[in-house]
Order: C-alpha cells, then structure tokens, then sequence
C-alpha cells in the first residue's frame, strides 16, 4: 500500500498522542484524551483524509485502538512494542517505513 500520510499513535492510561506524517513534511503532534471522545475525533480525522492511511500504534490501548481505527478508515494498522518505539512521532516513522 502506498499513502502519503503516516500515523503513529501512542497511548497512555490519560492520553491518546498522535503524530501525522505526510511526505516530504514535518510531523505534526497532537494530544488527544484517552476517552471514547478522544478516539472518536481521531477516527473524524482519519476518515476525513479520505485516502488510505499507514498506522502504527503502540501503549496501553494498541489493540483496541488498531481494530476500531483500522477499521473504521481502512488503513494498514502496525500494532508496535513500546520497547521499539514508544512516541507518537517514532511510530508514525515507523509506519513510514514498514513494508
């Protein structure tokens, strides 16, 4: 899958970190709370790009947010160990390259 855009989204017990990443561009970090209002914004967000996306996820809610993201904007979702990268702009790097 080609995508101009990479996402990488750290979670804590508190907050939801996400990083965007499109070619070319430097990352832009937002904070978001780790509430179902939190996660609904960022799946706005993600639906409204409209393309394809590249997601990587890592931190206490990875799985959850990997099945309810992934799949609600139709991305490549990389579920990622906190001990390989554990801040949101290192995943979206980290979605960047992945193959």
């Amino acid at each position: 899958m080609n995508s101009d855009l990479c996402i990488g989204i750290a979670s804590t017990k508190d907050s939801l970190e996400i990083a965007t990443l499109e070619t070319g561009k430097r990352a832009v970090v937002r904070r978001f709370p780790a509430t179902g209002m939190g996660v609904e914004a960022i799946r706005v967000f993600l639906s409204g790009y409209g393309q394809p996306v590249r997601l990587a996820v890592a931190g206490v809610a990875a799985l959850s947010l990997a099945l309810s993201l992934g799949n609600a904007c139709g991305a490549e979702t990389f579920i990622v160990s906190s001990s390989i990268a554990d801040q949101a702009e290192a995943l979206a790097r980290y979605a960047e390259h992945a193959a």
